[in-house]
């Protein structure tokens, strides 16, 4: 009996989650930090129910974006979207995480269509690109990082986010490259200021997301 119990206890500790996974790094709160409750995640769902819970946040987004868009049209002069890069991902990001490819797609681009039909931004024929460019990275770094039965952790997510956030600033240096002509220097600090605004941006998508899968809206 005292082997079998051993053997027990042996495969649950190799089996248990360390307590540093549960938590949140550093002075973090654990509440709206710690690791994400599991779900299913599937990279190409199709079904209705994915498609409707897709076209929320995609509401969601686009009343978001119909305020942001125009503050940084009068603070920043339409030179960048500031404050749209760094609330995009509050919406982007669970659409990802929880619907894959087609959900962030959905998210992604119906808010751009409401952007160039209202004229929120100069810049709003480029946020079809931009939140592509961030969308389609999110989904495929969930589906290389999630375990079968654990969620993400911050890190996990902060990580992907951050890899991601650059390449949606892209199409916008371009813009500022080939169309409004910007020297070296002040595409640089463009960029710089777009990419800092966007990550910073994960400190209020992830603890939404946590919220989100922790009332049940997402099937767990």
């Amino acid at each position: 009996m005292d082997e079998v119990r051993d053997t027990t206890e042996a495969t649950s500790t190799e089996h248990r989650t360390p307590a540093s996974e549960e938590t949140a790094p550093g002075p973090l709160p654990d509440e709206h930090y710690g690791r994400l409750p599991d779900w299913n995640f599937d990279l190409m769902p199709s079904s209705t129910a994915v498609i409707m819970a897709s076209l929320f946040l995609a509401l969601g987004f686009t009343v978001n974006m119909q305020i942001t868009e125009r503050i940084d049209t009068v603070m920043w002069g339409g030179v960048s979207p500031l404050w749209g890069l760094f609330f995009f991902s509050l919406w982007i990001l669970p659409a990802a995480l929880f619907f894959g490819i087609p959900g962030a797609l959905i998210v992604a681009n119906i808010n751009p269509i409401v952007a160039n039909l209202t004229a929120t931004n100069p810049l709003a024929p480029t946020f079809f690109a931009t939140n592509t460019l961030y969308a389609l990275p999110m989904a495929l770094w969930c589906w290389y990082l999630k375990e079968p039965g654990r969620g993400l952790t911050f890190g996990q997510v902060a990580a992907a986010h951050f890899l991601s956030i650059p390449l949606a600033v892209v199409p916008l240096a371009l813009i500022w490259a080939f169309v409004l002509n910007f020297t070296l220097p002040v595409i640089a600090m463009w960029f710089v200021g777009s990419v800092l605004f966007g990550w910073a941006g994960v400190f209020v998508a992830y603890p939404f997301t946590k919220k989100l899968l922790e009332s049940g809206v997402i099937q767990q």
